[in-house]
């Protein structure tokens, strides 16, 4: 006899349609899969340097950064907060996420530029020559086109902003800031100084990074698949409720000095 619905804990663990959650997000990941593919090819075609490739990497993660924000604060704008100190944590978010894409973009430049470490003792001859390329800014485009279909696909034509807590929507990019940009950092590091940008290994880091892209996309659309079931099935996120702001215990009177 099957149990009833009632029985043990299956109130506390709503049954998540994962083919379905992936499925649905077959366009995102086929745009994200076209935009990282666009990026591997600029790279071999135009012979980037390790300082573009850096770049363009930065630039992809600021995108996503400023499009995970603008999910919390439509999350916020729909009343799916359940902690009255979501504003504080978005405006934390936005603050230490810029500050953290500056330092990344100035490091870079200082580095990968020849300001800093010179392979072989000699600085790279024109590092940055591939920034006023067709190529370059093609990409970059793409890559932000990318992060605003993802968000316009996913978030608001899947209906997450009424159930996803603005937590979750900041904590995706924050995983991928420190999986994917440290990542890539440290790799081109080692390519530039070791290998003087080979571009062969600059194009096999980014296709590294296009995998971690898409495990760390997958990896989403499940989480916000669990938590929309969990809405659904009435279980509360843990350390949050789903019937309001979090209720604090009333005060005694304020002492004055």
């Amino acid at each position: 006899m099957a149990d009833s619905p009632t029985k043990g804990n299956n109130s506390d663990a709503p049954q998540v349609d994962s083919a379905s959650a992936l499925t649905r997000a077959i366009p995102s990941f086929a745009i994200l899969l076209l935009a990282d593919a666009a990026a591997v090819w600029a790279a071999v075609s135009g012979s980037w340097t390790a300082l573009v490739v850096v770049v363009a990497c930065v630039i992809d993660g600021l995108a996503d950064g400023i499009f995970a924000w603008r999910r919390a604060r439509a999350s916020l704008a729909a009343g799916s907060a359940t902690d009255t100190r979501d504003e504080i944590l978005l405006r934390e978010f936005l603050r230490t996420y810029l500050v953290v894409v500056g330092v990344q973009a100035v490091v870079a430049y200082m580095v990968f530029g020849g300001l800093l470490l010179k392979p072989g003792g000699k600085a790279p001859v024109e590092p940055g020559a591939p920034f006023v390329t067709w190529q370059f800014w093609a990409v970059v485009v793409g890559l932000v086109v990318m992060r605003a279909f993802l968000y316009v696909w996913d978030f608001l034509r899947g209906g997450e902003a009424s159930v996803l807590p603005p937590e979750a929507a900041v904590a995706e990019p924050l995983r991928r800031l420190f999986v994917l940009q440290f990542g890539v950092l440290a790799g081109a590091l080692l390519i530039y100084w070791l290998l003087d940008s080979s571009v062969t290994a600059l194009a096999i880091l980014l296709v590294a990074k296009t995998a971690a892209d898409v495990v760390l996309a997958v990896l989403e659309r499940l989480r916000a698949a669990r938590i929309k079931a969990a809405v659904a099935a009435g279980v509360a996120p843990k350390g949050r409720t789903l019937t309001g702001p979090r209720s604090r215990a009333p005060r005694g009177g304020r002492k004055r000095r």
